[in-house]
């Protein structure tokens, strides 16, 4: 029996090195565009100037796309993608659309495009509603937490 017990924690063990090093080498990968994508849409495919112009979160359409730092941004219209084409950065997401209250402990996680908050003229995305609620409490203190971690990123 503790033969087979240690060969199923070697075997863990093991797993655990592979995952980890998975991780690693996907950093740079991460790092060179930095945009939160699921399948190769920025923001899981949201119009990210809606939370500017209509201040809610809205799905953004095929039709309507611009592409900007290795990723698809989707817009819910033609008008809304010219907006964002002629200044990404006022209507692009800080941190790449990933959640800033994970960025402000440290890590690197996708930010869900329905948790969100804008605060002078910026837009943050949050994986969860608590981390919101964090950011609601102490937005300075976590923004800036969270920028000395992104720029830790290479």
């Amino acid at each position: 029996m503790a033969s087979n017990t240690s060969s199923l924690i070697r075997r863990d063990i093991l797993k655990f090195a592979v995952a980890g090093a998975a991780t690693l080498i996907s950093l740079p990968a991460f790092a060179a565009d930095r945009i939160s994508k699921v399948n190769g849409n920025a923001i899981k495919g949201y119009d990210t100037t809606a939370y500017f112009r209509r201040g809610a979160p809205v799905k953004g359409s095929a039709s309507s796309t611009v592409e900007w730092k290795g990723a698809t941004w989707r817009f819910a219209s033609a008008e809304e993608a010219a907006l964002f084409r002629a200044n990404p950065e006022a209507y692009s997401p800080k941190f790449g659309g990933f959640c800033a209250r994970a960025m402000s402990l440290g890590k690197v996680v996708r930010g869900d495009p329905e948790v969100w908050r804008i605060r002078e003229n910026n837009l943050y995305l949050f994986a969860r509603p608590v981390g919101r609620d964090f950011f609601d409490k102490g937005p300075d203190e976590m923004i800036e937490k969270a920028i000395a971690n992104w720029k830790k990123l290479k």
